[in-house]
């Protein structure tokens, strides 16, 4: 019955509100609500009701946490698919760029299945030279090896400090935008998944759009000109927000999305639009699996050798997972102009760089990475493990479960927004989780994130209160930092002895909303 109201509101040209959500399938599900436990304990701002769903506190500057749990493939609403081998090659002598590519070209010259999908290229044991770039481009096309005895030995430095593997499209510009329309809602608060504009004729439901925040001279201003101190401050246009989005609903003037904003749109500070999405560049359904890439260097400070392992560059609901990187100078795995991206069970491991600024980001969120889920990671010997890169293009990333040996976790520079670091384990070393002004580091850093949280973490702490935003970290474990670096209130720091409720952030807002009905969302 549920979905012939649906259907007839869509021939209607409306979506209606309330719709059945889709099956909660983790592993975690049966965890959320917890029972209760001697000495447990809640964050003020996000905690479970006597009905035992999750609400959430607003400030009187109506900051609140948002909900992390739309990242990943397909929003976590399915499980990343397993797609059948088709073709199977061995390791030849020499180079094996062209063998690998050749592959899985002609995979991606199949005839995709009702999902999208085309199969695997299933790489036998043995050790793969790789001289060039290998390029997953191809919707629904997956680079498959055999566990650790898959190896891709990425050789030589031609070009220089180049990615080994890359999946997606690696456009420039994966998306491009029609004309856009202005958001009349007059104060959007962030974590809201709907908003009223002056005229949404033009839109549809399934719609890809964009929402684009403005970086206005009254917006730099009420962030305090980005938190710099000697530094040259931001510059109106340099600094705009912007976030990838589907239309869920039309109803009049409102659209509503599928997927939180992570930042709040007033009014009074600069004037946001929504967008249609006119093309697209990216390589969907598509994925790297169980093997490892090793990067071939010098040692020491060595810098002339491939520089990434595997970037994600130009996609939309693919992955990476049960990979094992090496020996890289910035990144295992970093993610770039993608959205709805999951990395899981990932290793990087002993990069091998000069040990300064842009290098050793074994898991990174460069530019325009929306939507990404890092999850069951670990990393070694990095200068930021975890990091947001990309800046104010950021938005919407968890790094979640994750083990670190040397190297912290934090949101880099410039204004990344809705970022969770979520249950990360340092096993040696005093590291830290940050979420602060960065000031004067870099080039005109600032501050490095809004609106973001850490959550359960078992060393050093520094949380800072962006001006017209808030940042978060609610932990059992973990000490927090008597001074910041830079100028700024702290943020919201709840640090308590005793069972955290709930134990992850994340997993509990996924259980609470798969659990639950898309009729609770959260209207501008």
């Amino acid at each position: 019955m549920a979905k012939v109201v649906a259907t007839l509101a869509l021939l209607s040209g409306l979506t209606p509100v309330a719709q059945a959500a889709p099956a909660c399938w983790q592993e975690f599900c049966g965890k959320y609500p917890p029972a209760p436990q001697a000495g447990q304990w809640s964050s003020a701002h996000v905690s479970y009701d006597t009905a035992g769903r999750l609400k959430y506190a607003s400030d009187s500057a109506r900051n609140r946490v948002p909900d992390f749990s739309y990242v990943g493939y397909h929003h976590g609403e399915k499980p990343l698919p397993v797609m059948p081998d088709v073709v199977t090659i061995s390791p030849v002598s020499g180079d094996n760029t062209a063998h690998l590519q050749k592959a899985l070209d002609q995979v991606g010259a199949r005839t995709p299945d009702a999902n999208g999908h085309r199969g695997a290229v299933k790489l036998a044991a043995g050790r793969y030279e790789i001289r060039g770039t290998v390029r997953i481009r191809h919707n629904g096309v997956v680079l498959r090896g055999s566990g650790d005895t898959t190896t891709l030995f990425g050789r030589g430095d031609t070009p220089h400090q180049r990615t080994v593997v890359v999946l997606g499209s690696d456009s420039g510009k994966p998306w491009t935008t029609g004309a856009a329309v202005e958001v009349t809602t007059p104060f959007v608060q962030v974590g809201s998944l709907s908003l009223e504009v002056a005229n949404a004729t033009g839109f549809k439901v399934g719609q890809e759009v964009v929402v684009r925040h403005p970086s206005s001279q009254k917006w730099i201003d009420a962030v305090g000109g980005g938190g710099v101190v000697q530094d040259a401050k931001w510059t109106p246009g340099s600094m705009d927000l912007h976030w990838v989005r589907r239309i869920k609903a039309v109803d009049g003037r409102r659209l509503t999305f599928d997927a939180p904003i992570y930042n709040h749109l007033d009014r009074s500070l600069t004037i946001s639009t929504v967008a249609p999405v006119t093309a697209r560049n990216l390589v969907t359904e598509s994925g790297v699996e169980s093997l490892r890439v090793d990067v071939e260097t010098k040692g020491g400070e060595d810098e002339n050798h491939a520089w990434n392992a595997i970037g994600v560059f130009g996609a939309d609901n693919s992955w990476v997972r049960s990979v094992k990187t090496r020996y890289f100078g910035y990144a295992g795995v970093v993610t770039e102009r993608s959205v709805r991206i999951t990395v899981k069970d990932a290793q990087a491991t002993d990069p091998v760089a000069i040990r300064t600024g842009g290098r050793m980001y074994n898991f990174a969120a460069n530019t325009n990475s929306h939507l990404v889920l890092f999850t069951g990671l670990h990393a070694t010997k990095a200068r930021h493990a975890f990091v947001s890169n990309g800046a104010n293009s950021v938005a919407g990333v968890v790094w979640h479960r994750a083990t670190v040996d040397g190297g912290d976790a934090e949101a880099h520079r410039r204004w990344s927004q809705g970022l969770l670091f979520d249950n990360i384990r340092e096993l040696s070393g005093g590291n830290q989780a940050k979420l602060i002004n960065r000031g004067d580091y870099g080039t005109s850093h600032g501050w490095g994130a809004a609106h973001s949280v850490i959550w359960d973490y078992n060393k050093e702490i520094v949380v800072q209160k962006p001006p017209t935003a808030q940042n978060y970290a609610v932990s059992g474990e973990g000490t927090r930092r008597s001074q910041p670096y830079f100028p700024g209130p702290w943020g919201s720091i709840e640090i308590k002895t005793g069972p955290l409720v709930p134990e992850s952030l994340y997993e509990a807002q996924v259980v609470d909303r798969l659990a639950g009905t898309s009729a609770s969302a959260t209207r501008g």
